[in-house]
């Protein structure tokens, strides 16, 4: 018997190390790949001018944004570091590609950037991915959007907005369903209150239900890296940490609903657009919150074990299906120091669509040449229409 269970602790021991093995992040190459080659660098476009660079495009949303290019005008170059997953989406589509990675890879990035107006940064999570590409793009002098919903990530952005205006360069972050909808709502009901102080966001990213994954593998590790980290939310002009998950409960039609607060970006993206000192941020869910995930996320290796399990067990993103019928609903509120609130919904396809069409609508303006230098928010800039031209999006006051 001791020695069944000195093997069983001992397999156990040995399968965990190898997991814990498995699961370590790859390491930053401790010197320069080889720079890229004339032959390389010829492919690219010679005139940079409305030109635009999908890095990060094999993957789930990349690559669904790249397929719908084309209905905007756009004719992208594709890029990413795994080639046979880059060649294989460019050939299908007809365009080119190149290969390049972004870790100790400065010299390269800036070389490649320089051929384009604008880089779309689909490749996340954006704590690891986001400092290498905005330091070649300064250098580069092209425009940048992503789809980071990393509110510490914005703020490292925003840190660098003086740089960025010498750059002549516009660098808009969320510019997906993180936060495209929830910006412009939040601007078109903050506009309608006299002095708003404090803004409250409810997401239902399931309002009209569907079988099916609600998210792609990419954003479920890009959430599992936030929730290692301590839950901030905009309180005052500050963000401060939350001591404790706010859950509320309510009924809905008669159904218990749950609203659980997020760490989502419009906490930095929203302040910047409406300038409203306090904003929170809701997701509407069925039934009950289990709290044995941010917990576990709170911790190094069973993040990473975690994040291993999405990549090997969960689908690359929504069934078609999902896509082709699945609805969210946003509410948004505004309240003023008198107690005077302005309310609206936006209906929105489902958030990989819709994310699909805003990414390119929010290039084609900068292609255009609508674009403002410096660190900048899709609702400040556009306006809270922008979300209006997403086919789909229908807008209602409350």
């Amino acid at each position: 018997m001791h020695y069944a269970l000195t093997t069983i602790v001992v397999l156990l021991a040995v399968a965990g190390f190898g997991i814990y093995i498995v699961t370590l992040p790859d390491s930053v190459p401790s010197t320069p790949p080889a720079a890229l080659s004339t032959a390389v660098l010829a492919k690219l476009p010679e005139n940079r001018e409305g030109q635009v660079l999908i890095y990060g495009a094999y993957g789930f949303t990349g690559a669904g944004i790249s397929r719908l290019a084309a209905d905007y005008g756009i004719t992208p170059v594709l890029a990413g570091r795994n080639e046979p997953k880059l060649k294989s989406l460019a050939d299908s589509l007809g365009y080119d590609y190149i290969v390049l990675t972004l870790e100790n890879n400065h010299d390269n990035l800036v070389k490649v950037l320089s051929h384009f107006e604008i880089v779309l940064h689909i490749a996340g999570p954006y704590t690891f991915t986001g400092k290498p590409m905005l330091d070649a793009i300064v250098a580069a002098g092209t425009h940048y959007v992503d789809l980071t919903g990393e509110n510490h990530v914005i703020q490292a952005q925003l840190d660098r907005d003086e740089e960025f205006k010498r750059a002549n360069i516009m660098v808009m972050p969320s510019v997906g369903y993180d936060v495209v909808p929830t910006d412009c709502l939040n601007i078109y009901v903050a506009d309608q209150v006299e002095n708003p102080i404090n803004l409250t966001v409810v997401l239902n990213s399931n309002y009209t239900e569907v079988e099916g994954a609600g998210v792609s593998r990419g954003t479920m590790k890009s959430a599992l890296e936030m929730m290692g980290r301590p839950l901030l939310m905009r309180y005052h002009d500050e963000m401060v940490e939350v001591p404790q998950l706010k859950v509320l409960t309510r009924l809905e039609n008669g159904q218990k609903q749950t609203l659980v607060q997020i760490p989502w970006a419009d906490m930095m993206t929203s302040w910047v657009s409406t300038g409203v000192p306090t904003i929170e941020v809701f997701q509407l869910q069925e039934g009950e919150m289990y709290g044995w995930l941010p917990r576990l996320a709170q911790y190094e290796f069973p993040r990473r074990l975690i994040a291993w399990m999405i990549d090997k067990l969960f689908p690359e993103g929504p069934p078609p299906g999902a896509q082709a019928t699945r609805e969210t609903r946003i509410v948004s509120t505004a309240t003023n120091a008198a107690g005077e609130s302005a309310s609206a919904a936006v209906i929105t396809p489902e958030a990989y669509l819709f994310t699909f069409h805003s990414t390119l609508i929010v290039a084609k303006r900068v292609i255009d040449g609508y674009w403002e230098p410096g660190f900048q928010t899709v609702g400040k800039v556009y306006g809270p229409d922008l979300a209006l031209e997403v086919p789909g999006v229908s807008r209602i006051d409350l």
